[in-house]
């Protein structure tokens, strides 16, 4: 009895966590390091877009676009399982950067958020893949 409860908590425990980790997903056809990305930045929020240009410098002549899609302030109006509503916190937006070569994904960051995206959300996962894909630490120059 002792141990179900322990368990119970533990889980209770790990589902109040604020910060999700984020999913990524790289093709294994991606060659890393990259050489360049160009920056698609049709609906992107101008602030984020900025945000994006200090921390490195885009090649518009890329055949790597990355592109950025996020959405603020989630609300679920479902009416059906209103106990996990409840119980479990619910994700106020997402982050999703993709890099692509034509049609194909070719990387993908992925991340729930339990706040509204802001610069530094964007900031983070900009670090993370160029991290991944770059092997080199964050310039304002880009791959120099």
């Amino acid at each position: 009895m002792i141990k179900n409860v322990v368990i119970v908590l533990a889980l209770f425990l790990m589902g109040c966590n604020k910060k999700s980790e984020p999913l990524i997903h790289k093709d294994a056809n991606l060659s890393t390091p990259i050489a360049c990305m160009s920056l698609n930045e049709f609906e992107i929020d101008k602030s984020f877009s900025e945000k994006l240009h200090t921390l490195y410098t885009f090649d518009t002549h890329c055949d790597l676009k990355l592109s950025m899609k996020y959405k603020k302030d989630i609300v679920c109006n479902s009416p059906y399982n209103p106990n996990s509503k409840n119980i479990s916190q619910f994700p106020k937006s997402f982050l999703n950067m993709e890099l692509r070569r034509g049609l194909k994904v070719m990387y993908s960051y992925y991340i729930d958020l339990y706040s509204n995206v802001d610069e530094e959300d964007v900031e983070d996962a900009f670090k993370r893949l160029k991290r991944d894909l770059t092997n080199k630490n964050l310039t304002k120059k880009g791959l120099e």
